[in-house]
């Protein structure tokens, strides 16, 4: 049986091989994925050409079905998973900041990730979901852990005036959490009239991508956050449209470098803020708030879930998701 996606090498190679009964070292917890996200990452990686034989996949739940020693956590507890495995006891591990560990693995990165029937997993980075949120739901709370760092870099406050560039999977959570701290006035570019429609059933107001200097010429914008990336001059726009002294906080994944406005952010004074995936600090794990999180927004979240697919066609779940003519924001698939 084939068991697991991984790419192929080339560009928008992706296919099924059957791989050995995995075993979860000490520590360590084995999965059996009931839903994971294609993220826009992913797709960088597709059009790219990913790595040969590596496993994609990081917006990742599921159920447990082995452990391995030295593990607490009960078969059958339904969990999200943080995909960052680190080593716990450097300076950055302990701080919170497990992405920045000179040991870490990025799981579906390059670590094994979550396209497979399933998947290995430290129980550090398991977070045992809610229990009115069934197992395939819990894919969603990466994408809005994302969006609580983001915010959280910001130092958002309620009053605030947010943009959101982007109105993808992580724009999307992104204003669903916003609305979560008590922030009431959001906008969000939307390129497709199914992301507005989203938007603004999330409390946001969509703006055209093309429109937003002109729109907000008269509105005093405390933050941007930009999570489109790519090959776009989104930061441009966000530096434009912050006020003077606001924060502009950078999600997205730039696939190229970008001429950037450096006399626009020194006179304005913007603080320009990299935000990359979540943070552990003290008791607060931006993970876990996300968990508990998806349970007060599940039913507005599914709005965001427009494809699912099972893993044997996995080829066509990328195409769908790497085709916006499609309608696709988050194409999920379910081993």
């Amino acid at each position: 049986m084939k068991n697991t996606a991984v790419w192929g090498g080339d560009k928008r190679e992706i296919f099924l091989e059957e791989r050995p009964e995995l075993v979860p070292p000490p520590g360590w917890l084995r999965i059996r994925v009931a839903g994971v996200g294609i993220c826009g990452s992913d797709l960088h990686t597709y059009f790219g050409g990913g790595p040969q034989g590596g496993v994609p996949g990081h917006e990742v739940a599921g159920v447990v079905d082995l452990a391995g020693e030295d593990v607490s956590l009960a078969r059958g507890s339904c969990v999200a998973i943080e995909p960052i495995a680190s080593c716990g006891v450097c300076a950055n591990c302990l701080t919170g900041y497990r992405w920045h560990c000179p040991r870490s693995i990025f799981l579906g990165g390059d670590g094994d990730g979550g396209m497979a029937t399933h998947m290995l997993v430290p129980e550090a980075a398991s977070f045992v979901l809610p229990e009115t949120v069934l197992p395939e739901e819990g894919s969603f709370v990466e994408p809005l852990a994302v969006g609580i760092h983001a915010l959280n870099a910001a130092q958002v406050n309620p009053g605030d005036r947010l943009l959101i560039l982007g109105a993808g999977t992580v724009g999307l959570c992104t204003a669903l959490v916003a609305r979560q701290l008590g922030i009431q006035e959001v906008y969000i570019t939307a390129k497709h009239s199914f992301q507005a429609d989203i938007a603004k059933f999330y409390g946001a107001i969509p703006i055209k991508p093309d429109e937003v200097l002109l729109q907000l010429k008269d509105t005093s914008i405390d933050t941007v956050i930009e999570t489109v990336g790519g090959r776009t001059d989104t930061l441009v726009t966000g530096l434009r449209a912050v006020r003077a002294r606001g924060s502009v906080v950078v999600v997205g994944i730039f696939t190229e470098n970008i001429d950037f406005p450096v006399n626009e952010l020194l006179l304005k004074e913007v603080r320009l803020i990299g935000a990359v995936c979540y943070a552990r600090k003290g008791a607060h794990f931006e993970f876990a708030i996300a968990a508990q999180m998806l349970d007060q927004v599940r039913e507005e979240i599914q709005c965001i879930k427009t494809h699912s697919f099972s893993l044997a066609e996995i080829s066509q779940a990328f195409e769908i998701a790497a085709d916006k003519a499609t309608g696709s924001i988050k194409v999920q698939i379910c081993p």
